[in-house]
């Protein structure tokens, strides 16, 4: 219906009914990976959870990275 703004019923947010890999895909992980080097904030060394990963899934919990 026009007008009426979207929502999502209480309790319930968008990052429960996307994946990641719904992120990776509308982020490509190389891309992240430039970003992250351009903007200094690349890891350093590879971790368990890389900067690429941790930026992916703070965009899928509150926002656009």
């Amino acid at each position: 219906m026009a007008g009426v703004p979207a929502g999502l019923p209480a309790g319930i947010r968008i990052s429960d009914h996307i994946s990641l890999g719904v992120i990776a895909r509308a982020f490509p992980p190389e891309r992240v990976k430039q970003i992250l080097a351009e903007t200094g904030k690349a890891s350093e060394r590879e971790r368990d959870l890389p900067a690429q990963v941790m930026t992916l899934l703070q965009g899928s919990v509150g926002g656009v990275p």
